[in-house]
């Protein structure tokens, strides 16, 4: 495709049409360049315009504050001898400029995105703006919410908030970043556009330099609202009462797997032409021999057999599919899963996949994961959690993460290519859903991203949803504009969920258990009155490291009351020796402070005392306490009296057991089992994500039993 800079004449007027005032007069002689400097007022400053020239100020395209004719005359044979050598070929034209008075410089762009559309930028500006990398992005035509939101994100927006007592017009620069995302909306050939720097002042701003980056139209998916039809199309497919499994087989295949982890269905079938029984079921050659209509198809066949016979399904009545056949668009057959998606569309019969790992739904158990179980760690109890996977094997290992905690899941789903029901579909029906509490999803790509967002939107009023994000990194194409190589595809992604009230767990590609431990707390632990953290330790060391990432991560310890500390120091103070009165003062006095240290001959009693004082301190919202188990006072029962403590506190106890011995681990087991949950790492940054969860929407999400 091919993209070219917009004249200055043919930009002026498009900006302008649309309240954008952009500077300067052009001029394409000394004459003309002469004659504009004496009709705008001295200084002038002048500057060259060509197509070619991106980044003027590199090559010496911008000559500022000049005073007098003489110059002037300078400056215009300078400018063309600059722009000869930079570009090989004489310069469009002179732009003539009053010379701007100071201002803070800021920087404000637009993108088309294939996946969003228009995708607006803000941030610091002036020639070293790629370097600062201060900028929000923001998706679509934007509300005044939507700024203030980026602005917050930004260096800029504290500085044009008033840092420092500095008074800067707020408000305008507000308008005119709307003013730019309508114009976005409005001209998809336009793909980029710099307005860069723009000077703003007390009262107003100057735009004193533009750039639009034209081509061809982008055409981007529009919003397509999921209808109530749709969702209930979805629910036919996890709540089926019939399935029929074509391409079962015997134990060892990907159809047997299927077969066996469907047995909790009341009505299965299996269809294979060549076997009369499997799995002690009666096996049928084909749909038409079975002896009745099932609701769910399940295929796992070559992809040419899949299209023939979903069609046969689809024209018999059957309501949704899972479809696990590969084959498809995802190495090039494009034309298969077109039809496909024809069919399905043309007898209103959704399907997940193809080319998935199938579906787990705890409430109706309908389980088509064709994961061996005795390869797995099966999870089967349901709760409020669930699970959109993009990609079937970061589903499985999230799946094994939970069975490996013991944490609970009411519905999983591999959707794989999605091209009949995506992740947007997906999102709305267990949004709708009001026994799934809280949604975690993992992405890799995002073709319909409008729909995401707005389904989103909807969603999040009503319940948190976490997204994990693949693919952010590879390097970026050369752009045209700052914009355009500040704001890519990941920030345009992140624009997303700050708009739709997505929780954005940014650091999968270090360790996924980060929104495991987030789950986790959530549907282990009461909702926390505020952020407050009181830490408590069986070793000083594992304290102080826990409390410098609870700062870190911007939350704050907690100060105790008065009579926090005198409780505490006279816990600590009953097995020091009556004979040591000076000794004991000095032990006692920085007991109170936090973090708390339980001393090395802590025991039971003095650990499970304090956690009871401190979660009776109105100062502390969240207590987190570091065992080591290792320690030679602590009993072997400790992990079976913190089950029991547990139910006794008012506040979340988030608990790290330090070390790795089977000891330890078979003490989290054991703890995990009775839905008393323990963390070594990653455990702070997920407290603070539950933190803000719990803190919008004001509610619990304790697992219950369905």
């Amino acid at each position: 495709m091919s993209l070219r800079q917009l004249g200055f004449i043919e930009s002026v007027n498009l900006l302008q049409g649309h309240g954008i005032d952009v500077e300067g007069i052009l001029a394409s002689s000394l004459e003309e360049v002469l004659f504009a400097a004496d009709s705008v007022g001295y200084p002038v400053v002048l500057k060259a315009v060509s197509e070619k020239i991106i980044h003027k100020s590199d090559i010496g395209a911008v000559l500022l504050n000049l005073h007098d004719r003489a110059e002037i005359e300078t400056a215009y044979f300078q400018l063309l001898d600059n722009g000869l050598q930079a570009t090989g070929e004489p310069l469009d034209g002179i732009l003539v400029q009053a010379m701007a008075k100071p201002g803070f410089e800021l920087l404000l762009g637009a993108k088309q995105d294939p996946s969003f559309g228009p995708v607006t930028m803000l941030g610091l500006g002036g020639r070293y703006v790629e370097l600062f990398s201060d900028a929000a992005t923001g998706i679509g035509v934007l509300t005044r919410q939507d700024v203030l939101d980026m602005l917050v994100e930004t260096k800029a927006g504290h500085i044009l908030g008033g840092y420092r007592g500095q008074i800067l017009d707020f408000d305008a620069v507000i308008e005119l970043t709307i003013k730019v995302s309508k114009f976005m909306a409005e001209h998809p050939e336009i793909h980029e556009m710099d307005l860069n720097p723009v000077l703003v002042y007390e009262k107003g701003y100057a735009i004193v330099d533009s750039r639009l980056i034209g081509g061809e139209v982008v055409a981007y998916p529009d919003f397509e609202q999921i209808t109530q039809e749709k969702i209930n199309t979805i629910q036919a497919i996890f709540d089926a009462r019939s399935v029929a499994i074509i391409g079962a087989s015997r134990p060892g295949t990907q159809g047997g797997v299927i077969l066996k982890n469907c047995l909790g269905i009341d009505r299965i079938y299996p269809i294979h032409p060549r076997f009369d029984q499997l799995h002690g079921l009666r096996c049928y050659p084909n749909l038409q021999a079975l002896p009745e209509i099932p609701e769910v198809a399940v295929f796992a066949v070559n992809p040419e057999r899949t299209l023939q016979i979903f069609e046969e399904f689809c024209t018999m009545g059957g309501k949704g599919a899972i479809i696990f056949s590969d084959g498809f668009a995802e190495v090039g057959r494009h034309d298969l899963e077109k039809s496909l998606l024809e069919l399905s569309k043309q007898h209103n019969v959704p399907y997940i996949g193809p080319n998935c790992m199938g579906v787990i739904d705890n409430f109706s158990k309908l389980n088509t994961n064709f994961i061996p179980e005795q390869r797995s760690t099966p999870v089967t109890t349901p709760n409020g959690i669930g699970v959109i996977s993009q990609s079937g094997g970061i589903g499985l290992e999230l799946l094994e993460m939970f069975g490996a905690d013991k944490l609970n899941i009411g519905r999983w789903v591999s959707i794989g290519n999605g091209s009949s029901l995506g992740v947007p579909e997906h999102l709305a029906y267990m949004g709708e859903d009001d026994r799934i509490k809280v949604i975690a999803i993992y992405l890799e790509g995002v073709a319909d991203g409008l729909k995401l967002m707005e389904i989103g939107r909807r969603v999040t009023r009503k319940k948190p949803v976490l997204i994990i994000k693949g693919g952010v990194g590879g390097g970026a194409e050369a752009a045209l504009s700052h914009t355009a190589s500040m704001a890519g595809s990941h920030e345009a992604f992140k624009a997303c969920c700050r708009q739709a009230g997505f929780y954005l767990v940014e650091d999968l590609t270090e360790d996924p258990k980060i929104l495991v431990n987030v789950l986790s707390m959530l549907t282990s632990q009461p909702v926390p009155l505020g952020d407050k953290i009181a830490v408590v330790s069986v070793g000083g060391g594992a304290g102080i490291l826990l409390a410098d990432q609870v700062t870190e991560e911007k939350m704050a310890l907690a100060s105790f009351t008065a009579e926090t500390r005198v409780r505490l120091q006279q816990l600590m103070g009953k097995n020091l020796a009556a004979d040591t009165s000076a000794l004991k003062a000095s032990t006692l006095q920085g007991v109170g402070n936090n973090p708390i240290d339980m001393f090395g001959d802590c025991d039971d009693e003095r650990l499970l005392e304090a956690l009871r004082i401190i979660d009776d301190d109105p100062n502390t919202d969240v207590i987190i306490t570091a065992i080591y188990l290792q320690v030679p006072l602590l009993s072997e029962y400790l992990p079976e009296r913190l089950v029991d403590l547990k139910s006794e506190l008012k506040k979340p106890l988030i608990i790290s057991l330090r070390g790795f011995s089977d000891y330890v681990l078979r003490s989290s087991g054991y703890m995990s089992a009775k839905q008393l949950k323990s963390y070594t790492v990653p455990m702070i940054k997920p407290m603070r994500i539950a933190l803000d969860i719990w803190q919008k929407y004001k509610k619990s999400f304790l697992d219950k039993r369905f």
